[in-house]
């Protein structure tokens, strides 16, 4: 006669936690604190202490080591951390989907962009809406690093982005979309042009929008500077911001530098005059599309990966 153990008389652990021990297991992975996780919940202290006990209990594990300093998690409280930011990050999506289907749209993908990543965007759409794809697209725009946390839990559905060799990939799979070059744009007024040669004694004479220090791009263009012995320009700010460098470069004789595909957008729309010298030698990281690893694609976020890679096919190619 077969044995029955206990453990399996039990149903399942999705019939038996509650979402509010999956919020807490969230919090804790996100602050590392069970005061801050109870702050954030609106509850006491010893209420949250309770909560994780009876998560313990139910998972049959210890989620968090108890110590001087405060909790720490274990291999499996760090796993059930991660995948309970990514099921209420789901279970938020969810909200939204039901307001854009009552709104008449058959879908919604929250996407991320890195800066200076999102001159595909407008395309895509465009592609999608020539298709008959009615998908409405979320933009939030931010820094790799915090883009990819938050496809990591759950809240973004995909992330626009450099490929940077210091981020961790592993939990992503990577769609290559894209290379492109630096170039140097002003305002179409911007007195440079009026010269009747151009060299960079005279693009340095000027003040530049540049990234924040430290940045990939800040740290390649100073090694490139020092290499061809120029001195690093004057700063007038530093910012990834590509709207608000555009301002400036209106209001100021600033040169700024933007990635070869925007730059030709936004000439060909006359906002900017690409400044003719090259920074030969300097190669952007490629842009790529980055996807939850474990996770299904559903069908509004195909249909857009479908109309962005036909966008970059047709006019990037």
């Amino acid at each position: 006669m077969t044995e029955t153990t206990i453990s399996s008389q039990l149903p399942p652990l999705s019939r038996r936690i509650r979402l509010r021990h999956l919020e807490l297991l969230a919090a804790l992975g996100e602050h590392g604190s069970l005061k801050h996780a109870a702050e954030v919940m609106g509850m006491s202290q010893p209420a949250a202490s309770k909560l994780l006990l009876e998560a313990e209990s139910l998972v049959g594990a210890a989620l968090y080591e108890r110590t001087n300093r405060g909790v720490l998690p274990t291999a499996v409280g760090a796993a059930l951390a991660l995948r309970a930011q990514r099921f209420l990050g789901m279970v938020d999506g969810l909200g939204e989907e039901v307001q854009v289907a009552q709104q008449g749209a058959t879908g919604r993908v929250r996407v991320g962009v890195s800066p200076a990543c999102g001159a595909v965007i407008p395309g895509a759409l465009a592609a999608m809406r020539a298709a008959g794809q009615d998908v409405v697209l979320r933009i939030e725009e931010g820094s790799s690093a915090s883009l990819l946390e938050r496809l990591r839990d759950g809240r973004l559905d995909c992330v626009l982005g450099r490929v940077l060799d210091s981020q961790d990939l592993e939990d992503f799979d990577t769609l290559h979309l894209y290379n492109e070059s630096i170039v140097m744009v002003a305002d179409p007024q911007h007195p440079i042009f009026s010269k009747p040669t151009l060299d960079w004694g005279d693009a340095l004479s000027y003040e530049w929008v540049l990234p924040p220090q430290g940045a990939p791009l800040r740290r390649t263009l100073e090694f490139w500077l020092a290499r061809q012995g120029f001195q690093e320009p004057r700063c007038l700010l530093e910012s990834t911001l590509t709207l608000a460098n555009l301002a400036v470069l209106r209001e100021n004789q600033a040169l700024v530098l933007l990635g070869s595909i925007s730059a030709r957008q936004f000439s060909e729309q006359g906002v900017v005059r690409v400044v003719p010298l090259p920074f030969d030698g300097i190669a952007l990281p490629s842009v790529s599309l980055f996807l939850p690893q474990d996770d299904y694609a559903h069908e509004p976020v195909e249909v857009f990966i479908q109309a962005l890679e036909q966008h970059v096919r047709e006019t990037l190619a």
